[in-house]
This record gives structure tokens, sequence and C-alpha cells, in this order.
């Protein structure tokens, strides 16, 4: 009978760190986000930049550029309106948020979700279940592509603001891999889109991918090990202190702790591209 209780203590503790990363990488929203709360604090006596994406701009899996950006721009009032698992179907609910900040200047990063929704029906209903997108959607290229000029549409009508588009970061470290064939050609319709509407472009996925094929090596890991990988990333990072670095360097990557998300050197090739456009 002790040992049976020691088994159902074991699986009462199991299931509640689960249910707690669970919630910290699905429900967890930046301290920083742009919520009326945080806008009642605007500095009226500084610049507002509002970081708008998915988790590589949230910063809670992965490397938080925004957070290292605010600590250097100091003239600027920085809002992180990064949410983890987003795609561009969700940002076009949000940009209310980012509007209602009047800001000066505003970074949109997204795709990585669109691309990695796309890669079988497993993926397409994780992001269902996490009520990314609805049942009857299947993510596909050409409604990225139209929710994307939605969203400049609305920030471009509705601010004053001045625009800056980033590539899609590499995904996974495997640059021949279907998922990175595919944020190549996302990211060649973020390119023309910005030169279309006069905005800025921010070349993350070409820093990224000339980073690693100057410092090609081995991989340990194939980008079908995503999700079991972004698990142990945040047992890793929130129960046992490893910073995002050290979990890349375990899992064999350099740039990425799990195929998806930043470490320090992706994600601060990300912070000083907005730094220079800023500057």
């Amino acid at each position: 009978m002790s040992i049976l209780i020691v088994i159902i203590c074991i699986a009462l503790i199991l299931g509640l760190i689960y249910a707690w990363l669970y919630r910290k990488v699905s429900k967890h929203i930046p301290e920083n986000y742009p919520n009326p709360q945080n806008r009642q604090q605007i500095d009226a006596s500084k610049k507002v930049l509002v970081c708008f994406g998915d988790s590589n701009t949230h910063g809670n899996v992965s490397y938080n550029w925004v957070n290292d950006l605010s600590s250097q721009l100091t003239d600027y009032q920085i809002f992180n309106a990064g949410i983890n698992s987003d795609l561009t179907y969700t940002l076009l609910q949000r940009f209310d948020d980012v509007i209602a900040c009047k800001p000066n200047f505003i970074t949109i990063l997204i795709g990585t979700n669109d691309v990695n929704s796309t890669m079988g029906k497993t993926m397409e209903k994780r992001y269902q279940d996490l009520g990314r997108v609805s049942k009857d959607i299947s993510p596909n290229f050409e409604d990225f592509k139209k929710n994307y000029i939605e969203i400049i549409l609305q920030l471009k009508t509705k601010t004053q603001a001045k625009i800056a588009l980033m590539s899609l970061p590499v995904l996974g470290e495997d640059l021949a891999h279907e998922a990175n064939q595919k944020a190549d050609k996302y990211s060649e319709f973020v390119k023309q889109l910005a030169t279309d509407e006069q905005l800025i472009y921010l070349p993350v996925r070409e820093k990224q991918k000339e980073f690693l094929q100057k410092n090609p090596q081995p991989l340990k890991h194939t980008f079908e090990e995503a999700y079991k990988l972004l698990n142990f990333s945040a047992i890793n990072h929130y129960l046992l202190g490893k910073n995002w670095d050290e979990i890349s360097t375990m899992h064999g990557f350099q740039l990425t702790p799990d195929n998806i998300h930043q470490n320090s050197i992706a994600g601060g090739m990300i912070k000083d591209l907005v730094e220079d456009a800023i500057a």
C-alpha cells in the first residue's frame, strides 16, 4: 500500500508540474504588455515602442530581447505585445492594444507559428486546441498574406508609427528542412510587403542563416522533435535554473534551445537590428 501511495504522490506532483509549465507557456502575459493598466503608466516624456509578435517577442520560453532593449533604449517606453503561440490570425485580434498606445515605433515579428501550424495535422490541431485558430481553419500561406496585409493596413491607418517588419527566424538549424523552406517563402513575402508599403525591413532570417552557414555543425535533433524539446527546455529553465544558451548547447544547437525559440545569440541579432533601426 505504501508503494502505491508513493506512486500516486509522484504522479500528482508530476501532474502539477506539467500543469504549471503548460500555463507558464500558453497563458502567460508579458509584464509590460500594453493592456489598459500599463497604458495608464505611459511616460509622456518618452517615445513609445511596441514590439508585436509571438513567443520570440514574448520572451518567457525564449531569450527576452525586448527586456534587454528596454534597458538600453532609456528614451523609449517599450511595450511587449508578444504572446506565445500566436499567429497572424491572433495578431488581428490584438492590434487594438497596440494602437491604443499611440506608438512612435512598432516592430512586427510573426510567422513562425503560421509555418509550424502547416507542418501536419497534429500541429494544426495543437494550435486549434490552444484557441489560436478556430476548429474550421487550416492555416495556410494565402491566409498568412491576407492577415499580414490587414494588420499593416490597420496600423498604418490608425497610428502615426514607423513600422518595422522582420523576416522569420530560422525554424531549426537544418536549413534544407521543409519548415525552413516554407519560412523562406513566408519571409520573401514579408520583405516584399515592407517594400510595397514603404516600411522598414529587418533581415532577421538572413542574419541567422548567414551565421549557420558560416558555422556548420552536425545536429543531434530533428525539427520534428521541437515540441518535446520545448518541454525539456521549459523544465530545464524554470525548474533547474539553466539559461537558454546552456539548453541550446545541451540540445546541440547554436541559435535555439528547441528548434523554435531564440537563445541570446539569435535573440541578440533581433535586438541589434531593432536598435539600429530606431537609432
